[in-house]
């Protein structure tokens, strides 16, 4: 087992602690100048109708002080959490506490927060143009309180949450995030008499890379998780920033299941079926032709380029011009040129105008030009009128760190120690973040971990059949290969921000809450692959 206070944050409690010393002799600094504010907690009490019924529930806004091995304190976490309260307005301690970030890196979790499984949520339309204010807030009938109290957490330095320079090379780091979020938890589970309670992560985008990691780190550190949901996933960076061939493939049925919203492809067959033709010709045919190479006959790559114009609504000359390589960001200004619109990133079922037309970059990003605007600002009145949190700092949607620095503290570091196993490719320090090896060493070493995997068909950020390659490359042992179950939404990255996807989502997560991993196959939708053609 790791000593926290060797590799990373340590555990603090709600007030400030005395700095201790460290096994070199020496004591962590207490910063100079600027002081965190006292760690404080609101409580307002609401109801609302769920599930037939009346319920009652606590909310809380408040923040918690963490320590880094370096600094002491480190950071004020801030948290947005909802408590059932039974017939006596009392919290029952053994009802399952979830965990719920947004990622980022560097990410306050206001969409989460306003749109997913809150007791009250945004009312914005869906897939379009959203108006200015004035927003509209109203309570969620698909709330997961009722199975679960929910704690909504700010990563350090966003939201309302707040970090002092000092420990920004610390935190501000792929494991040093993991550690911050461990020490949070655990330092909530002591404040709120909540380390008896059945406890679960849910994490979203780049909130999954740090949900995986995490979940190892927290049985390090002395916590098992029930569960852990993870939600628009991104749990290996590599295909990302080489664009090798698995970049390519990962994202192609994603174009198919998005060209076909859009009345580009598939138009007589139902969505379904179009994803398994997408899925069987991006594992093989297309995998094929990009093994290949220069080697691939030009009469085979103009037939690749014409099934893959036929799947996706590209023109097949721009296909074969493209070498049988599409980026992302291509796809969204190429699929609707005609019309002069652009396809979201974050949902494809979004299409903007784009004021460069005829350049590869896009100018920004549509969907979430919609979007942003009005969850901050419902975020910020729902926290502060009705929440009653009323610190001074503004609230801020992410870190201030720069995308481009490399210093530690400026930027964010991306190096990554993988869990210490057996394996000669386990135990290293790596520059970017794969934690499908964390994953792996998490269900491993507690063999009743369930994991649950939500993807969007038209998310367009993170695809779900890259996902379905990193899980399918765990490694893990065959009984513990249904420790795992896939669902599916027709919606984007922010699944829930269609009222019949969080329905399901919703459903589904209860579904997931109540069972053990023996009842993971009745939760599991991923379609069985079709077994290739080896021929030895």
């Amino acid at each position: 087992m790791t000593d926290a206070n060797e590799t990373g944050v340590t555990r603090m409690s709600a007030s400030i602690a005395e700095p201790s010393t460290n096994q070199t002799g020496t004591k962590p600094a207490v910063p100079a100048g600027r002081q965190l504010p006292e760690p404080c907690e609101k409580t307002t009490f609401h109801s609302m109708q769920a599930e037939g019924h009346e319920i009652r529930y606590a909310a809380k806004v408040g923040t918690i002080l963490i320590d880094t091995p370096k600094v002491k304190p480190a950071a004020s976490v801030f948290y947005t959490s909802f408590e059932l309260l039974d017939a006596n307005d009392r919290v029952n301690p053994e009802r399952p506490v979830t965990f719920i970030f947004n990622g980022g890196p560097g990410s306050s979790t206001t969409f989460l927060l306003m749109g997913s499984i809150a007791p009250k949520r945004i009312d914005v339309p869906d897939a379009a143009p959203v108006p200015a204010a004035p927003y509209h807030l109203a309570d969620n009938p698909h709330t997961l309180l009722p199975a679960s109290d929910l704690v909504f957490i700010d990563a350090p330095g966003a939201g309302f949450s707040e970090i002092l320079d000092a420990a920004k090379p610390e935190l501000w780091s792929v494991d040093g995030d993991v550690a911050g979020f461990s020490a949070f938890i655990r330092a909530y589970l002591s404040s709120h008499h909540r380390w008896n309670s059945p406890k679960y992560v849910l994490g979203e985008s780049y909130g999954t890379t740090r949900g995986a990691a995490l979940a190892y780190r927290l049985q390090q550190d002395g916590v098992a998780l029930n569960g852990l949901t993870l939600i628009s996933n991104i749990l290996d960076y590599a295909y990302t920033l080489d664009t090798s061939d698995q970049f390519y493939i990962g994202y192609f049925p994603t174009f198919a299941s998005v060209a076909r919203y859009h009345g580009r492809a598939a138009n007589e067959v139902e969505q379904s079926e179009h994803l398994r033709a997408a899925r069987a010709f991006a594992n093989g045919p297309l995998r094929l032709a990009l093994a290949a190479g220069a080697s691939l006959p030009d009469y085979v790559r103009h037939q690749v380029a014409e099934r893959y114009a036929e799947l996706t609504g590209l023109d097949a000359k721009y296909v074969y011009d493209s070498d049988l390589r599409v980026v992302d960001m291509r796809f969204r200004k190429e699929l609707l040129r005609d019309e002069g619109r652009i396809v979201g990133r974050y949902d494809g079922r979004v299409a903007g105008y784009d004021l460069d037309r005829m350049n590869d970059e896009e100018t920004f990003v549509v969907d979430d030009a919609f979007l942003d605007p009005a969850y901050s600002s419902l975020a910020n009145a729902y926290l502060r009128d009705e929440l009653g949190w009323d610190r001074k700092p503004e609230r801020v949607g992410f870190a201030d760190f720069d995308w481009n620095a490399t210093t530690p503290g400026k930027g964010w570091t991306w190096w990554h120690k993988q869990p210490d196993m057996t394996k000669s490719s386990w135990g290293q320090n790596i520059p970017f973040p794969n934690v499908v090896p964390d994953l792996a060493a998490a269900i491993a070493h507690q063999p009743t971990l369930k994991v649950l995997i939500g993807n969007g068909v038209y998310d367009l950020c993170t695809p779900f059949f890259q996902t379905e390659y990193d899980i399918d490359h765990l490694g893990l042992p065959k009984p513990l290969q249904g420790n795992v179950a896939f669902t599916y939404y027709p919606a984007g990255h922010m699944l829930y921000s269609s009222v019949p996807s969080l329905a399901k989502f919703s459903e589904d997560l209860k579904r997931f809450y109540a069972s053990d991993v023996t009842g993971l196959r009745a939760i599991d939708e991923r379609p069985a692959a079709p077994v290739p053609d080896i021929q030895l």
